[in-house]
């Protein structure tokens, strides 16, 4: 969890996989990364942690234009290429509820799904 990063961050087969279901979404080197038609619907995103399933809307995964025809859209998901591990940036922490509990001499996260 990285409350400093829009993006959720994965492995590239876990992006691959999940773009592939998007139509007319591919990887943009100028842009840096996947980018989809601002237009697309793109389905729901589902992780599963501690034996708990969490669904990040697909409106989320549209995350913004890339320039000022909005046509084009980054992704909300991108692969993890280079980074060597996974982060649930804000596009991930705005579909759920995230408790940061550092009161304690060993920090805990708690996750609870959005009613």
């Amino acid at each position: 969890m990285d409350t400093g990063t829009s993006l959720l961050y994965l492995p590239s087969r876990v992006a691959s996989a999940y773009y592939a279901k998007v139509p007319g979404a591919k990887i943009d080197n100028s842009q840096g990364g996947y980018t989809l038609p601002c237009s697309a619907t793109p389905p729901n995103f589902n992780v599963a942690i501690g034996g708990k399933t969490f669904t990040v809307p697909g409106s989320y995964i549209n995350y913004a234009p890339v320039d000022q025809s909005g046509t084009t859209c980054f992704g909300g998901i991108q692969p993890n290429t280079g980074i060597g591990f996974t982060i649930f940036g804000d596009v991930f922490m705005k579909a759920v509820y995230v408790v940061f509990d550092q009161s304690t001499d060993t920090p805990r996260l708690g996750i609870a799904a959005q009613s």
